[in-house]
């Protein structure tokens, strides 16, 4: 019944760590990391500000953000706000009473006795249950400053429970509730498709499996190849391999339609340019309440915690502050740009415009890296890629010419300049769950005749569960897809970047040392009259469709 109680909690707080639009503040830390170590010149006015303010420099970011750690801290901010603390020196006793709020005594199962009306009994949370709620959030054992010191197996429940840990985040497979949980409700609300996975949870067992990922898995990579590396794992009949396969084909048809779709994505890449931009701005967004009396206790983590105030990169440092970092930043902000005189934030003010019109970016184009490039152009740096879009090459005696920025013409007195700062180029992976693996290799089968009397079974006589021997029909030929999409930040410039995409993918596909298009003039009667132009940086006259037809 405990470990029951502390899955649920786990379930219900397993995504505690995500910021502002959920996803939207990854992808923002990680182009804030990106931006101030390529471009630190551009922080120089806002971090003087900070010190000269607080007598201290903004924290670093780390090189990269997981929202499961912040979901940790906040579980630890949960407890302190009632007074607790996990006490890694007391695992089996009730949690540490660090303040007023919870008795850590009364804290737990309460049940009553049958015998004697009127009594009851507390089977109280302890810190090791605790510790599992945290272990089953971040998938493996825990690391600094979440355990004393990184933990090399799991504490919280031992191997004879480690299947537990398979139910909220399933590192054998990544087949869990989580995912049944946000497939099927997204399936349902955006694309009207009721899930079929019911069948699977009503048959899954606790058998002996492989592990399939020996040589990263923290228990089985030190084990000699010699011994074999099983884990009491959950499994399913062999008989429902094509519904596992249809699962995760749900996971890629979601990511292709609803999570990385091109209008969300064009959604998402506005508001990571809003966060960016009102952080270059403002070091001191929000209060992180740390000398508030009346502010809520928070965890000794926390003790030698200074700052009074930080910005939005770093909200997620501190549990007061990254607790009131939610979808209301947008007004925040706003808030911050009506009190500013600043003139210097035109950039700002526009895209909360955009924002508020809903004129999000536009897709310019797409490539599949297997068609186009390979892993050489998946390699390559976005910015390398954009430079590489507005630079026309030429072909003078063997010299190589690279200009960095286009100038066109539109009509007779209108320019319009096209640069990388315009381009955002993302890099799209989608996949089956496993990268490049079949995901249905990943796990563990049962034939029927293990299911006779497998639920009366002690642990050690459990059967030996494996991969399947056939795979299903539906197999795709293919289980990674990459793509690279190209976003205009400009409405003015959608169309000419529109064209120098077509342009770079001609390059590309084709290996033209010199690009040439064909101007196809319109008479007075409505003719065309076919005339070659090199398209240089310089003179390369670029009209309105109605003027002039473009044939690439």
């Amino acid at each position: 019944e405990m470990d029951i109680l502390c899955l649920r909690i786990a379930g219900l707080t397993h995504d505690l760590g995500h910021g502002p639009f959920s996803h939207v503040y990854e992808s923002f830390l990680k182009a804030s990391y990106k931006q101030e170590k390529e471009h630190p010149e551009l922080y120089s006015e806002r971090n003087a500000k900070f010190k000269e303010q607080f007598g201290m420099d903004l924290p670093d970011l780390p090189p990269s953000y997981e929202h499961e750690k912040t979901s940790l801290m906040m579980v630890d901010d949960l407890l302190a706000t009632n007074g607790l603390e996990i006490d890694w020196g007391a695992l089996d006793e009730p949690l540490k009473q660090v303040g007023n709020g919870v008795d850590s005594e009364t804290f737990g199962v309460i049940r009553k006795n049958k015998n004697e009306p009127g009594e009851t009994t507390v089977d109280h949370f302890t810190s090791r249950d605790w510790i599992f709620i945290k272990e089953c959030i971040y998938g493996k054992p825990l690391v600094y400053p979440d355990a004393p010191e990184t933990q090399k197996a799991f504490v919280g429940r031992g191997k004879s429970k480690e299947f537990l840990y398979d139910i909220i985040s399933n590192r054998h497979s990544g087949l869990d509730v989580d995912r049944y949980d946000y497939y099927a409700r997204d399936g349902l609300s955006a694309m009207g498709k009721k899930d079929a996975y019911n069948v699977l949870l009503r048959t899954a067992v606790v058998a002996k499996g492989l592990c399939p990922n020996r040589d990263t898995c923290f228990d089985c990579k030190d084990k000699p190849h010699s011994e074999e590396a099983r884990h009491l794992m959950i499994c399913y009949p062999v008989k429902h391999i094509s519904e596992v396969m249809s699962f995760f084909e749900t996971r890629i048809n979601n990511h292709d339609k609803i999570y990385t779709h091109k209008k969300t994505k064009a959604a998402e890449l506005l508001m990571v340019d809003l966060m960016l931009e009102s952080d270059l701005h403002f070091s001191t967004l929000l209060s992180t309440q740390h000398n508030d009396p009346d502010a809520l206790p928070t965890h000794s983590r926390f003790a030698d915690f200074e700052y009074p105030k930080l910005p939005l990169s770093r909200a997620w440092m501190y549990p007061r502050l990254f607790l009131r970092a939610d979808d209301s930043i947008v007004g925040v902000i706003e808030d911050k740009v009506l009190e500013s005189s600043d003139k210097g934030l035109a950039s700002l003010k526009k895209i909360l415009r955009h924002l508020r019109k809903h004129e999000f970016y536009k897709c310019v184009g797409e490539v599949e890296i297997d068609e186009i490039g390979g892993d050489t152009l998946w390699d390559m740096d976005e910015d390398e890629i954009k430079r590489e879009m507005v630079t026309i090459l030429l072909e003078t005696e063997g010299n190589r010419i690279a200009r960095t920025n286009a100038t066109y013409e539109f009509g007779d007195d209108e320019q319009i300049t096209l640069d990388t700062n315009d381009i955002i180029v993302e890099k799209r992976e989608l996949h089956y769950g496993s990268k490049e693996k079949n995901p249905v290799l990943q796990m563990n089968f049962l034939e029927k005749k293990h299911f006779e009397d497998i639920d009366t079974l002690p642990i050690e006589k459990l059967p030996l569960a494996g991969p399947p021997e056939k795979l299903p029909l539906n197999k795709p030929e293919h289980f990674i897809k990459r793509t690279i999409r190209f976003f205009s930040r400009d409405r003015e410039k959608n169309e000419l970047l529109g064209h120098a995409f077509q342009n770079w993918k001609i390059v590309k596909e084709e290996g033209y040392n010199e690009l040439k298009m064909c101007f196809e003039e319109i008479d007075d009667e409505g003719e065309s009259q076919s005339n070659p132009a090199l398209l240089t940086q310089e003179s390369a006259s670029y009209s309105a469709v109605k003027r002039r037809k473009l044939d690439f």
